[in-house]
């Protein structure tokens, strides 16, 4: 009898010991996840689109991005600073054309007699003292929010003064200062 307890026992004790598996989605930034599942069955539902709360599309139920599914928008100001505008004046230029896109689009201009000690904001201004430009449109990712913009910049008499690419950020006045040390001389030719 001693014998029959004792493997009545040991085989208790030895299938009461297996382990019981609970499925489910085990990944937390899904709809359905479980806390209890202790292996992902791939049943994980997730809501697609943009995360980014800084995008113009921005969907708070959202728990999974694409690549470049957030629409972002920001406006640039131009500026001059005043030792560019001492530098104009000095070398006989009236005002600077901006341009978008390497001189293909055409923005504005800023004269010769205006300055800034500091950034303008994102209004324009009627004395020609300021340049605002957009809202600038872009797609990116919450992880991936910046764009890259080129812009130049022509003199009155028609040679170039620089190229740039700034980095701009979303929902903001990005300020984009003239300053002498952009500039060059020479005499290619905005055709």
């Amino acid at each position: 009898m001693k014998k029959l307890l004792l493997v009545l026992l040991v085989s208790t004790v030895f299938f009461s010991c297996e382990e019981s598996r609970t499925g489910g989605c085990t990944d937390p930034i899904a709809e359905n996840y479980n806390v209890l599942a202790d292996y992902d069955d791939g049943t994980c539902v997730y809501i697609l689109g943009c995360t980014d709360p800084q995008a113009d599309n921005w969907d708070p139920n959202a728990t999974l991005e694409t690549i470049d599914i957030c629409n972002y928008s920001a406006e640039v100001v131009f500026y001059l600073d005043y030792a560019t505008s001492v530098y104009m004046q000095n070398a006989g230029i009236s005002f600077y054309a901006f341009y978008d896109n390497n001189g293909n689009d055409p923005l504005g201009f800023i004269d010769n007699d205006h300055y800034w000690l500091s950034p303008p904001q994102c209004i324009q201004e009627n004395d020609f003292s300021n340049l605002v430009v957009g809202p600038l449109y872009w797609t990116g990712n919450y992880d991936n929010y910046e764009a890259n913009y080129t812009w130049s910049v022509f003199a009155d008499d028609g040679n170039i003064g620089t190229i740039v690419t700034d980095i701009i950020y979303p929902n903001s006045c990005n300020p984009l200062v003239l300053e002498p040390g952009m500039i060059k001389d020479n005499t290619t030719k905005l055709d």
